[in-house]
């Protein structure tokens, strides 16, 4: 049975080897193709083979599995010319692409430099090739393969593509006897992404010396197996009859992606330095198109995340309240400012039945998508418990083990819980892990509220304490995350608490709104313009 291959464009031939008959594709590393896109599932599509035919079954995933443009909802069968989408990831199934196997040789197996020929590529690109009268007919083929060549960098084509197509012109213009293009992976490990030769399944023996020559010190090497008149060529060089070996690295702005290797065979003669030159400018060319479709991807890549984590910006920003709630006897505000698009903070009010409201201010360690993710589920949870009747203490309690269960020992949650009283000005707190509260008296004299437990999350069913206080007319609580105490200036001095407090507690006399804007303009004034690496909230009750 002939080995199935994907085809991913930008990434070498993955082939589907082994003595399993199915093969699962996702974002997860448990896959046994891994497939980092955004738009994969973790676990998003099967391939099967059943009696000789591949089928390709979608897992449940949230973009889809489409072949030729159709989403499919159970097995289907492949051919070869099918167009594949997982999520947003082209692809096609097929057969190995002709050609030998590759194969890198140990040490015992690579050649003496001896009879060899190596070009740096700066002295490469410095020298054209040479174009004497004898040599007219074949400088025509080399203009029209070079011209054929760039107009297809001209064309959206998949780099494996291209790449094949460039062993193709070289096999026209060089009549090697094998030739093959390798490609570095993610993890720096060369893949064959084509080949061509007589030999069909009998790998090339590519020597070691002559990858280390073209990956790590990024030069054109051309092996006369003829001129080693010291015997040093490895034996099975020899035996297989090659006259001559060259390889040219893969080049572009100084980064290597792979190499290019070619050998001659009787009746054509030896490589000489013109092949040699001509093979480098070729695989130059294809390099720099490699690049560039590699930075269009990125580049759309990027796009799209900043248009997904905009939509989810939008999103969480609907999960925060709006105007403050009017509850007689009181001032409330609240602000959220995002360092990214997607805030790791949250903060929010909720009413009771019973009368009295409930209040959070929370902070998710890290930053970007996952905290605000996680962020989302906090909000989620504490609108589906308002009405539960849980002091603060057993809602931070709970809230833990909750939480606990959608991370993976990673995150954690800071909090800051409170249940108010409107008719007595009793107010009920619970701080798990967060920064001390502030709770300033109209005198100006103030108090720190402390952590009275581990961050929510960290160490799920672990108690919680609370404590009780009157507010009484003029006290004000403000709560805040470290993204306020902890920015910086250029210098690399913090705001810290107690210009937080000295700011607070001289407007304690201003509105809540009016103390916000001041506190702001000082963040501002102190980072000197420059932007601020964490979110910043602030939730403030006051008694009128």
């Amino acid at each position: 049975m002939k080995t199935l291959v994907l085809h991913i464009p930008g990434r070498p031939p993955i082939p589907l080897e082994g003595e399993a008959k199915s093969w699962t594709l996702g974002r997860s590393s448990q896959n046994d193709v891994a497939i980092q896109d955004p738009s994969l599932s973790r676990h998003h599509a099967r391939i099967s083979l059943k009696d000789g035919v591949p089928y390709l079954e979608d897992m449940g995933s949230l973009n889809g599995t489409f072949i030729n443009g159709e989403r499919i909802t159970l097995p289907h069968p492949l051919k070869d010319e099918d167009d594949i989408l997982f999520g947003h990831v082209p692809a096609n199934l097929g057969t190995r692409s002709r050609g030998p196997r590759v194969r890198i040789g140990n040490e015992t197996d690579t050649s003496s430099s001896a009879g060899s020929l190596v070009l740096p590529l700066d002295r490469i690109r410095a020298a054209p090739l040479r174009s004497e009268a004898p040599e007219t007919l074949r400088l025509r083929e080399v203009i029209r393969e070079i011209q054929g060549l760039s107009l297809e960098l001209l064309e959206d084509s998949p780099p494996e593509q291209l790449l094949s197509h460039l062993l193709d012109r070289l096999w026209t213009l060089l009549k090697p006897w094998r030739a093959a293009i390798l490609i570095q992976d993610g993890k720096q490990v060369l893949q064959t992404v084509a080949s061509r030769g007589p030999e069909g399944d009998r790998p090339i023996l590519l020597a070691r010396s002559l990858v280390d020559a073209a990956l790590e010190r990024k030069e054109s090497v051309l092996f006369n197996v003829l001129a080693d008149n010291q015997g040093l060529a490895s034996p099975s060089l020899v035996l297989s009859g090659v006259t001559s070996a060259m390889v040219t690295p893969l080049e572009h702005q100084g980064v290597v992606k792979g190499l290019l290797y070619l050998d001659s065979h009787p009746p054509r003669p030896p490589f000489d330095e013109e092949d040699l030159r001509l093979a480098s400018t070729l695989a130059h060319l294809a390099t720099a198109k490699l690049e560039q479709a590699r930075m269009r991807e990125e580049a759309m890549a990027r796009k799209k995340m900043d248009q997904e984590l905009d939509l989810a910006r939008h999103i969480q920003q609907g999960l925060l309240p709006g105007f403050p709630p009017d509850i007689p006897g009181y001032e409330v505000h609240g602000n959220n400012l995002p360092s990214r698009q997607v805030s790791g903070d949250l903060f929010g009010w909720w009413p009771r039945s019973d009368g009295r409201w409930l209040f959070c201010l929370a902070d998710v360690s890290g930053k970007g998508l996952g905290p605000g993710l996680l962020m989302a589920s906090l909000q989620a949870t504490l609108e589906a418990w308002t009405e539960r009747d849980l002091s603060t203490a057993d809602l931070a309690f709970q809230l833990s083990r909750v939480l606990a269960r959608h991370t993976d020992g990673r995150r954690f949650i800071t909090a800051f819980l409170a249940l108010l009283d409107p008719q007595t000005g009793l107010l009920t707190y619970t701080n798990a892990g967060h920064n001390p509260a502030l709770f300033i008296h109209p005198d100006g004299a103030f108090e720190s509220l402390e952590a009275q437990g581990l961050p929510l999350a960290m160490l799920p069913g672990q108690p919680y304490s609370e404590r009780t206080f009157e507010l009484l007319p003029g006290d004000l609580l403000a709560v805040y995350t470290d993204g306020i105490t902890e920015a910086t200036n250029p210098a690399g001095d913090e705001f810290g608490p107690e210009a937080l407090t000295e700011l607070l507690v001289a407007g304690r006399q201003e509105s809540l709104l009016g103390m916000d804007v001041t506190l702001l303009g000082e963040l501002d004034r102190f980072g000197e313009g420059a932007p601020f690496m964490d979110d910043r909230t602030i939730l403030m009750l006051r008694k009128t």
